[in-house]
């Protein structure tokens, strides 16, 4: 039985991690993200291939496994899938340079609650992991924007949305300064080049973002654009 990111994250970064990665220098690099995490030396298990991945996952418990996808003995995706049959508990994020929507959508079928792209520098990736202990669901930027392109292109396949349907109005308004915000993550911007566009710190923009997901009630950057739109916010 699947269960919800949030029921999943109470401990993500206390608990040991699991890298599954075949690659040396990522794997020393995963090593340097997964540092600035937690609340010592991390305790991390690694895996070259899905083989190992399984066994130590029957073995030991832990807070979270980084996946790539490119492994020697078949796809993450397998593994994830896997994962979620036999061990749900266990959130699962793909760090991939993969991002063919293929491969990105089966991940995400999968049980994926997360897919970062290795493009990002290790600050980023840092970041985008620690949302996870506020329930977030980190998506790359440039991966998000591809979703919504997706969901742009698929717009006269869904239905109608009539005038009782409509959502009710925030309960609490966007800030002018939010709502630009919003407008850039909506064109798939990543912290760093808010940042840059609006003059501000990368931790003022961390905090813009952490505002609008709490207005908007969701726990990404595709809910948040995707709920933007229906409210009327973005054009």
């Amino acid at each position: 039985m699947s269960i919800s990111p949030s029921e999943a994250i109470e401990a993500v970064f206390l608990n040991p991690s699991l890298v599954v990665e075949d690659d040396p220098a990522m794997r020393e690099r995963l090593g340097r993200v997964l540092s600035t995490l937690g609340g010592g030396e991390p305790q991390i298990a690694w895996a070259d291939s899905i083989a190992t991945a399984k066994e130590l996952l029957d073995a030991r418990s832990f807070g979270i496994a980084l996946v790539d996808i490119g492994l020697p003995d078949g796809s993450g995706v397998e593994l994830i899938d896997w994962m979620q049959t036999l061990h749900p508990k266990v959130p699962a994020v793909v760090i991939s340079a993969w991002r063919t929507e293929e491969t990105i959508f089966a991940a995400l079928r999968a049980g994926a609650i997360g897919y970062l792209l290795k493009e990002r520098d290790d600050l980023e990736l840092g970041i985008a992991l620690r949302s996870i202990e506020q329930g977030g669901s980190p998506i790359d930027p440039a991966i998000a924007r591809h979703i919504l392109g997706w969901l742009a292109a698929q717009r006269p396949l869904l239905p109608a949305v009539s005038v009782a349907d409509a959502p009710a109005p925030l309960p609490v308004a966007l800030t002018p300064r939010e709502r630009k915000i919003l407008e850039l993550v909506a064109q798939g911007l990543s912290n760093r080049d808010m940042a840059e566009s609006l003059s501000i710190s990368r931790l003022t923009v961390e905090c813009h973002t952490k505002n609008i997901y709490r207005k908007l009630a969701v726990s990404s950057r595709t809910e948040a654009v995707y709920q933007a739109r229906r409210h009327g916010l973005l054009h």
